[in-house]
Parts: C-alpha cells; structure tokens; sequence
C-alpha cells in the first residue's frame, strides 16, 4: 500500500467522533510535504513569496500558510502553481515514499539552492564547466596548486 494511501486511511481512523467517515481537519504531513517542496520550487525560481502569490491569485500570507502545512493547496491552485514554477505536479509529491524521507525535501540548505540557481543562469556550457572545476578545487579534490598555477 502506498504513502499516501495509508496516510488517508489514518486521517480517517482520527475522523471526528460520532462521525462515520469524517477527516479530522488540520495539518497533514502530506500538506507539509507538499508545502516544503513548494517553498524550494519558490526559491529556485527565484520568486518571492508575494510575487508567486501574485501570480497564482492568493496573497504572500497565503503562499506562506501553503509552505508551512497549514493552509491545503486545492489541486487547480496546485496545477498553476506547478505550470509557473516549471515543475510538474509529481514534484510536490516526490518525497512521500518510505525511503526518500528527509526534513529539506531535497537535502539542500538555501544557499545550495541559491548557488544552483545562479549556475543554471550561466549561459555558456564552458562557463559551466569552470564553475564546476573552481568549485571542485575549492572542496579540495582538484588540488588548489593547480588551480593557482594553471587557468581552467
């Protein structure tokens, strides 16, 4: 049975009593998994929380509540979302499995995500491959001689 399937079963155990059927409402872990991908789709886009709120029809505070866990995304404001991020729908969804769980949906700090954002923006591959060579010899694995004595 799969992540989500056993995740609606327990919303529904939790209904409310007396109620045969009845979700219990509030923050799911879903909702919270689908707001933290929402926040790293936001941020490598390199969008503010008000401009992606204009751009959908909600507020900044709206956009925040959505990558908190504490407002759900309908699935049409998930679908504009998905189609101006340039993402699809599955990403919001992709860490649910057992085995890909993690607290940063994709293990990357902010500064990570701001430095791949910056190195898609590179527009030539050599430009790229600089990049990668100087960030290679700054971890150590190039040798910092080399980088030093001889250009890239």
């Amino acid at each position: 049975m799969t992540r989500v399937k056993r995740l609606a079963l327990l919303a529904e155990v939790d209904g409310v009593a007396g109620m045969p059927g009845a979700i219990k409402r509030g923050r799911s872990e879903i909702d919270t998994v689908v707001g933290r991908r929402l926040r790293e789709a936001r941020l490598l886009a390199g969008l503010s929380q008000g401009r992606l709120g204009a751009r959908i029809g909600v507020t900044f505070q709206a956009v925040q509540k959505y990558e908190s866990g504490e407002n759900r995304l309908s699935a049409s404001r998930l679908l504009a979302v998905a189609e101006f991020l340039k993402q699809p729908i599955s990403f919001f969804f992709g860490d649910l499995s057992d085995d890909a769980r993690t607290d940063e949906p994709s293990g990357l700090t902010a500064k990570e995500i701001k430095l791949l954002r910056y190195y898609r923006r590179i527009g030539t591959e050599e430009g790229r491959d600089w990049m990668l060579k100087l960030a290679k010899c700054m971890s150590g694995e190039g040798g910092a001689e080399r980088a030093v004595n001889k250009p890239f």
